[in-house]
């Protein structure tokens, strides 16, 4: 049976602009992706934000924000939809964001700044382009 599977993104930016990834590997394959994962039955968005946050970072002190972003990836075997968040941590948390929960698909987290981002030859999901335009707005936003 064919189904939607609904996935929550937190966008993190650090006081310098830095947006914060995570590193997964699946099924032999590596890249950096927005901090979050896959809406629960009987959950709410927010809920799955924190408790994501929580279980893949071990952040507790978050404070989600606004709606930033409703995207999807379809192909022939899945049909995803990211409903992206621009969520604020203690500051503490992102000055060393490398701490992770055992046993998860995340291998890594660190901030990434905007040429960083630009001048990695890592793979970026959704696409690199998609994490630029992120850190363009917060820019923008913060003129």
């Amino acid at each position: 049976m064919q189904k939607i599977e609904v996935r929550v993104d937190a966008v993190i930016f650090n006081d310098q602009g830095e947006i914060l990834l995570a590193k997964h590997e699946k099924d032999g394959r590596s890249y950096w992706v927005l901090p979050g994962g896959h809406l629960q039955f009987g959950e709410t968005l927010d809920g799955a934000v924190r408790r994501e946050l929580r279980e893949e970072l071990g952040f507790e002190d978050v404070e989600v924000k606004e709606l930033l972003f409703v995207d999807e990836f379809i192909d022939t075997s899945r049909h995803v939809v990211h409903v992206g968040f621009l969520v604020c941590v203690v500051e503490d948390y992102l000055e060393n964001p490398g701490v992770i929960v055992e046993n998860e698909s995340v291998k890594d987290v660190r901030l990434f700044s905007m040429a960083e981002v630009v001048n990695a030859v890592d793979t970026f999901y959704p696409s690199k382009e998609f994490i630029i335009q992120l850190i363009e707005t917060q820019m923008a936003a913060s003129v």
